[in-house]
């Protein structure tokens, strides 16, 4: 034994000693240029870059849950502490802050390499890839710089790959301009639309609506804040803004899910659609749900079963974890405050209701159904006292008069999901951007242009108004934009950070200290902490935000 022992150590010396094992790739170290051989490496790698979105730091759970608690109209359900009373500490966003760099990331450090794969395939189609990554990319900065103000910038010209040298923050500036510049690429060539087995993915009209948007949002965020509003670079921003969101309109590829008839049944499956999992039967008529005309880019999720321990949506699962959190079968975490319910217009409702059908589809009463299978066993109506943590009513938070002793959450949570990983790992895709939203800020961009001179930013608000069948707008002004927002656009996610940028506009009239119960700074509030765990790594060299 100890013989053969001794002639296979003789065997590994001698063979160490030629140039083919010194040639032996190690396997786990493999560097850059073992990546973009074929196609499929470069298919792979822009797929993991989509990632990141669907990861629990966004739109798998925190986006849902941490930012609806800063909506006035929602409560947690300690609303006596923490984001309820704008109390913020430096960890919280860590989890946003993590998902934005991991995706940030993997953007540009893609786009540093993809030009190897310039004699492999076409220049269209690289440039598709190219579209696809910068899209991306420019929405990963979006997010960065509206809710940190001044963090760490890099773009393919300067991926950092030293853990050892610290980063220092990047300027307003530097985001918003490379941000513009990505999504304008991407909107010049990504494809309309994609084969039905790659929806999902990022078009056209997705990169224009989200030009619009991070151009609407500069203009109050970067131009008014910093007192340039009016001047003529400002000016040619907000009209690129309005360009952006009529190319959207003008591609006719989107359009709003509107009732097949006038019932109730179908005014809340028309609006229900753009929430759901499962496509919505009413009578012989269904309303798709999913990847629909109305939606404009959507995160994808399934219920897949963990793929390995821990709670990590877009990661080791398929599916989202807002389920978990906020359903009626989940934790129950956020309440809706009945104040929202009484924004909803009565004078001119539809027949069968007596205030705006949306207050319907976006709160649970007592009574309704949760879901309308009966082989799903949740066809049982809501109760207060089972499906919710009674929020409001125990903490005295409203005194007045309640459709409801509690308003449940209905978006993204109707009909139950009774699948096989059931209450973890929901289906529930996630609408980032919706046509609805882009009319909307349409409209908001025809206002800051020229006051809506032409009439088209009030006609697009009312075209949103319709569907619901709710009564034309005689003008288009601050007050209507902010009221048609917080109503079609009600817990979604959309108001705190609506909020936050309309304050730099006096016409928009933000009561900060009602909204906030004297709680919410302006100098400190207009952008979230950069985590301190991050400031530490970087060895100082990062900045925290001022009053953080």
């Amino acid at each position: 034994m100890k013989k053969l022992i001794f002639i296979f150590i003789l065997a590994l010396v001698f063979s160490a000693c030629s140039d083919s094992f010194l040639e032996t790739e190690n396997k786990n170290s493999l560097d850059v240029g073992s990546f973009f051989k074929t196609e499929n490496d470069l298919l792979l790698a822009v797929n993991a870059a989509y990632t990141p979105f669907a990861h629990g730091g966004m739109f798998g759970n925190f986006y849902l849950l941490k930012i609806n608690q800063l909506d006035p109209y929602i409560w947690f359900e300690n609303p006596t502490s923490g984001f309820d009373q704008m109390i913020i500490n430096t960890s919280d966003f860590q989890a946003a802050w993590n998902s934005l760099y991991i995706g940030l990331f993997r953007t540009s450090d893609i786009l540093a390499n993809i030009d190897r794969m310039k004699d492999i395939i076409t220049e269209s189609k690289l440039n598709e890839y190219k579209g696809q990554l910068t899209a991306l990319r420019g929405m990963y900065y979006f997010y960065l710089v509206t809710w940190f103000n001044a963090p760490i910038y890099y773009d393919e010209t300067n991926v950092p790959i030293n853990p050892l040298i610290g980063l220092s923050n990047g300027t307003p500036e530097q985001f918003w301009d490379k941000l513009e510049e990505d999504l304008t690429f991407a909107a010049n060539n990504l494809p309309d639309s994609w084969s039905a087995s790659e929806s999902g993915r990022l078009t056209k009209g997705t990169a224009n609506a989200a030009l619009g948007k991070a151009l609407l949002y500069k203009h109050y965020q970067y131009y008014l804040r910093f007192g340039k509003g009016g001047t003529s670079e400002a000016t040619a921003n907000i009209a690129k803004a309005k360009a952006a969101f009529k190319r959207v309109k003008d591609s006719n590829v989107y359009e709003l899910i509107k009732p097949l008839a006038q019932t109730k049944e179908d005014y809340q499956a028309a609006l229900l659609s753009n929430y759901s999992y499962l496509d919505i039967p009413v009578g012989t008529k269904s309303y798709k749900a999913e990847n629909n005309k109305e939606s404009v880019w959507e995160i994808q999720y399934n219920d897949d079963n963990r793929a390995a321990g821990g709670w990590l949506p877009g990661w080791q699962w398929g599916g989202a974890l807002n389920y978990a959190y906020l359903s009626p079968f989940g934790y129950r975490n956020l309440e809706i405050d009945p104040t929202l319910w009484y924004e909803y217009e009565t004078d001119g409702a539809p027949a069968g209701y007596d205030r705006d059908p949306r207050a319907y589809a976006t709160c649970y009463l007592d009574g309704d159904l949760l879901d309308w299978r009966v082989e799903s066993g949740k066809m049982i109506p809501f109760q207060s006292a089972m499906h919710a943590k009674g929020i409001v009513f125990s903490n005295k938070l409203y005194l007045g008069p309640v459709p409801s002793p509690s308003l449940g959450l209905k978006k993204y949570f109707y009909p139950q999901f009774v699948g096989k990983s059931s209450p973890n790992s929901d289906p529930f895709n996630i609408r980032v951007i919706r046509y609805a939203d882009v009319l909307l800020m349409y409209a908001e961009a025809c206002y800051q242009v020229d006051r809506d001179a032409d009439g088209s930013g009030l006609a697009a608000l009312n075209e949103v108004r319709s569907r619901a069948g709710m009564p034309a707008k005689s003008v288009l002004n601050p007050a209507n934009i902010v009221h048609e927002r917080s109503v079609e656009l009600s817990t979604e996610g959309h108001r705190y950070n609506d909020i936050v940028r309309w304050m730099w506009d006096p016409a928009f009239e933000m009561d900060l200290a009602k909204l906030f119960n004297n709680k919410f700074s302006k100098d400190k509030n207009y952008c979230f902490p950069i985590p301190q765990a991050d400031i530490d790594a970087n060895k100082g060299v990062l900045k925290q935000n001022p009053g953080w």
